[in-house]
């Protein structure tokens, strides 16, 4: 059962110019975007540099504190992967992950109230440096709690460990989502339904691990 069968590439995110902005600053808002679009996740100041043919750190530094400062992207100076795209998400939605926080509240017994005004940011919940979002399509994880239409939240990486949750690519070049475990006999990709069987591989190469899942109820 896959997740997905295209690459990053394929993925479609109307570009368009942000106003107000040097044809030098718009190049990084459109590099920040393709980079997400194509790759799920920003580059980092070397990459950017590369990109954009800019030798000089300190004139790629001029630039993202223009950006900083007009509130289109976060970047914290000094952090190689800090670059964070406030003004647009790789789905083409306007605005950072910013949402109140109201109050807290445990089932069956009544909210407590928080006094003043509080937001949870999601990039401090799942660090948006290293990390992509993948829509659910199927069943095969639905004991764990992860249903058809749901995005899962996956933290770009190439090792797992036993009882990860991963995106596995196969020698097919399809993509799967499964738990992940080793044995003597190789790989065992195993879904969370009892009516599917588990995937027993040689080899299969690691895409991501699943951190986080999000979904829509209404």
């Amino acid at each position: 059962e896959l997740l997905f069968r295209q690459p990053f590439s394929d993925i479609t995110m109307e570009t368009r110019p942000t106003s107000n902005l040097s044809p030098r600053q718009q190049q990084v808002i459109d590099f920040l975007r393709r980079s997400l679009r194509e790759r799920g996740y920003v580059p980092s100041i070397r990459e950017l540099g590369e990109a954009l043919g800019l030798r000089s750190t300190s004139t790629i530094h001029y630039h993202l504190t223009i950006l900083a400062d007009r509130g289109l992207i976060r970047w914290e100076k000094g952090k190689n992967r800090s670059l964070q795209l406030l003004c647009e998400d790789p789905l083409g939605r306007t605005g950072s992950a910013i949402l109140p926080l109201a109050g807290r509240i445990a089932a069956g017994v009544p909210i407590e109230a928080i006094e003043g005004i509080e937001v949870v940011d999601l990039a401090t919940v799942w660090p948006t440096d290293n990390s992509y979002l993948l829509e659910v399509k199927g069943t095969s994880m639905i004991e764990d709690h992860i249903a058809p239409g749901d995005w899962v939240v996956v933290h770009k990486q190439d090792t797992a460990r036993d009882g990860d949750i991963v995106v596995a690519l196969l020698a097919s070049g399809e993509a799967t989502l499964k738990r992940f475990y080793r044995n003597k006999e190789g790989i065992c990709l195993k879904p969370a339904n009892a009516e599917l069987k588990p995937l027993y591989v040689d080899h299969v190469k690691i895409q991501g691990r699943v951190v986080g899942v999000i979904r829509k109820l209404a």
